[in-house]
């Protein structure tokens, strides 16, 4: 079983949407705060969202498919957020390393980090990714709780209407088990010179033929025979 099994445009598109509110609440506190807003920074972050949102996703999908239905939502929702957590903070502490330090000043908007150790670093990064991994992989569960309820209500509405074709199926045989078909052949024709004599005729010999076809199926279906 692959572990991405199912990650799809759906999950592009989430991580894209995810990204652009977190900086869109990022931009707001900055203005708030009276901070100054540059244009490079600011899409620099919306791109690291949005890949940040994309790896969540994907350790979400990935828990998911590992354990399925076979663990509590809460168990698989903590698991992926823990997985996501961890796996995006790697993903920026290996990013902020490959990518030269001027570039990260000028997205980071400070000469010095605020950090004591590389541990507090690490940690505050953690931290960081599990609070948004919580509500992104939250938002996830939901979506595809509500996904498999309509796939689930799908399934039954097609087995209902696969059963019901089934019975009026054998309903119908029955019927033409019962009924010869040189003899409904035979009727139609005289319904048909009926009306050419004229409407009420025909009316009449139509009502004698739905008539008989009913005490024909009664013994096969009551539900037809009622219909």
């Amino acid at each position: 079983m692959r572990l991405l099994a199912g990650f799809g445009k759906r999950h592009v598109y989430l991580a894209l949407g995810f990204g652009l509110v977190v900086q869109l609440a990022h931009s707001t506190y900055a203005l708030l705060g009276k901070e100054d807003l540059h244009a490079v920074p600011m899409l620099a972050w919306a791109v690291l969202f949005f890949f940040l949102a994309l790896i969540g996703l994907g350790c979400a999908v990935a828990i998911d498919n590992l354990l399925g239905d076979s663990a509590p939502t809460g168990t698989r929702l903590v698991l992926a957020m823990v997985a996501a957590a961890i796996v995006t903070t790697l993903a920026v502490e290996m990013l902020f390393y490959l990518v030269p330090q001027g570039v990260i000043l000028a997205i980071e908007g400070h000469e010095k980090a605020p950090f004591v150790s590389d541990f507090h670093r690490i940690a505050f990064r953690f931290t960081t990714s599990a609070g948004w991994s919580l509500m992104l992989v939250a938002l996830y569960m939901m979506l595809q709780a509500s996904r498999r309820a309509s796939e689930r209500l799908h399934e039954m509405q097609l087995a209902a209407l696969t059963a019901e074709r089934a019975v009026l199926e054998g309903d119908l045989r029955a019927i033409q088990a019962r009924v010869d078909p040189d003899l409904l052949f035979d009727t139609l024709l005289a319904v048909d010179r009926a009306y050419a004599t004229s409407t009420r005729s025909g009316e009449e010999a139509l009502d004698d033929l739905i008539g008989f076809l009913r005490a024909a199926a009664k013994a096969t279906s009551p539900a037809c025979a009622s219909a």
